[in-house]
């Protein structure tokens, strides 16, 4: 094995190690969630997040689209991490 093989296998052990941690995976959820129903909230106020200011560049219906599926992938993250893993 040569050793850039030898890196991407390491790299995808390390990667696959952090995604088994399911406490992680729920935080990334968790926030992305968080992230999209605050967008949507503040967007009714006029209001924006200002790391999510360049979302606004694509539309307002764009950005409603976006704003949405940060909620509902948060929520799905979510979701399936905390189902138990099958064995």
């Amino acid at each position: 094995m040569s050793y850039h093989q030898t890196i991407i296998v390491d790299l995808h052990y390390i990667i696959r190690d952090i995604l088994m941690k399911k406490e992680y995976v729920t935080i990334v959820g968790f926030f992305l969630f968080l992230a999209g129903f605050m967008a949507i909230v503040l967007s009714l106020v006029g209001l924006q997040l200002t790391f999510l200011s360049w979302i606004q560049s694509f539309g307002k219906g764009i950005s409603i689209i976006i704003k949405l599926v940060m909620l509902f992938s948060g929520l799905i993250i979510m979701y399936i991490s905390k189902m138990p893993e099958e064995e």
